[in-house]
């Protein structure tokens, strides 16, 4: 396996472990988790009835990482092309999940209603009132939309964006836009896949995945503020995370630094929480993806999104080969997947499957 393979393969991987791992945890505290589960959550269990992923079976993911290969498969489908066709193929797909209305979350909810004129209620609630009381538009739609579902996902733009970093914010935008089209969530989204692109480079340290990431989320908040993004008030997802970098620094171990990260940066819906935390969790203990992962998925509140944005860089940064070996047949039989053939699918839309050494750099940077 050449050394890009195993860094796309262990992405996807590290991606979909943290989701099905952090699926059990959801909306719990620290303490909750660690009384509720008698210590620490390390491996694939059901997710307990009281989370909204009680739907799945031990192993099994969300949509965190079901909307993100829902998107990638559409796109690779098309020659990598993402379009609006690709997106409405995507989530029309996301939408026949037999388990939709539980993962679902608030802005994905109100962008489905919108687009596809979706009527089914959402476990996780809305972002706005699906009848108004008045008729009156908010500024900003209330500050209400800039949440972490883009960032979630944003991995798949980097598996479509391997070779220039325009490119990267510009697909990065185009799937970002279709549901969380204001400048925050867009941001976080773009922190995550330059996060992501640049752990696929090889020789790329942690600290220069963390400063694209930082980089990113500048140039993402840039970008989608000149393609017309709604504005948001809220916290820098750029600044945030260097503040998050800072706290996670101070920690040798992710059992002391997670609780850190909770109490200051959060772990919540709002980009600017979740995102940050997980460059916090990076700084901590980034060069080992399984304490990682597990930092993410025992950091509490929205732990399948945090986990499944940390598996998703940690698992490109250190390649499918220095993942818990379980993991790979665990989703795979779990989900019905095949992870290996939709990495090589990644590889052969940019014909580098056989040229392994064609992979330039290219955030580190502009």
């Amino acid at each position: 396996m050449s050394k890009l393979n195993s860094k796309v393969l262990g992405s996807l991987v590290g991606a979909a472990a943290g989701d099905a791992l952090g699926a059990a945890t959801e909306l719990r505290t620290i303490e909750q988790i660690k009384t509720d589960f008698n210590g620490w959550v390390t491996t694939f269990i059901a997710p307990p009835q009281d989370t909204f992923g009680r739907c799945n079976e031990a192993g099994m993911v969300t949509d965190d990482f079901t909307q993100g290969r829902y998107i990638l498969e559409a796109a690779l489908d098309k020659s990598g092309e993402v379009s609006d066709e690709v997106l409405r193929k995507a989530f029309k797909r996301w939408m026949d999940y037999p388990f939709y209305p539980n993962f679902t979350g608030p802005t994905t909810r109100a962008a489905m209603q919108r687009i596809f004129n979706d009527t089914r209620q959402s476990l996780q609630g809305n972002a706005e009132p699906s009848e108004p009381t008045q008729d009156a538009v908010l500024i900003n739609n209330g500050n209400a939309s800039a949440t972490n579902g883009a960032a979630m996902k944003a991995w798949s733009a980097s598996m479509l964006s391997l070779r220039t970093h325009e490119k990267l914010i510009a697909t990065t935008y185009a799937i970002a836009h279709f549901t969380h089209n204001n400048v925050i969530s867009v941001s976080g989204a773009c922190a995550i896949s330059t996060a992501v692109n640049a752990a696929l480079s090889d020789g790329t340290t942690l600290k220069d995945v963390m400063e694209a990431a930082i980089k990113g989320a500048d140039q993402g908040y840039s970008y989608a503020e000149q393609q017309g993004a709604m504005m948001m008030a809220g916290p820098s997802v750029a600044r945030r995370i260097e503040l998050a970098m800072q706290i996670g620094e101070k920690h040798a171990s992710w059992e002391t630094a997670v609780a850190e990260l909770a109490d200051i940066i959060g772990t919540g819906l709002h980009a600017s929480e979740a995102v940050p935390a997980v460059f916090g969790i990076l700084a901590c203990c980034g060069n080992d993806p399984e304490e990682a992962i597990l930092a993410g998925v025992n950091i509490g509140n929205d732990t399948d999104t945090v986990a499944t944005m940390v598996g998703s860089i940690v698992g490109a940064l250190h390649g499918i080969e220095e993942l818990p070996g379980n993991y790979l047949p665990v989703l795979n039989e779990a989900n019905k997947f095949d992870l290996e053939d939709l990495a090589t699918r990644v590889l052969q839309l940019h014909n580098l499957n056989n040229s392994k050494n064609n992979f330039i750099p290219n955030i580190m940077l502009q």
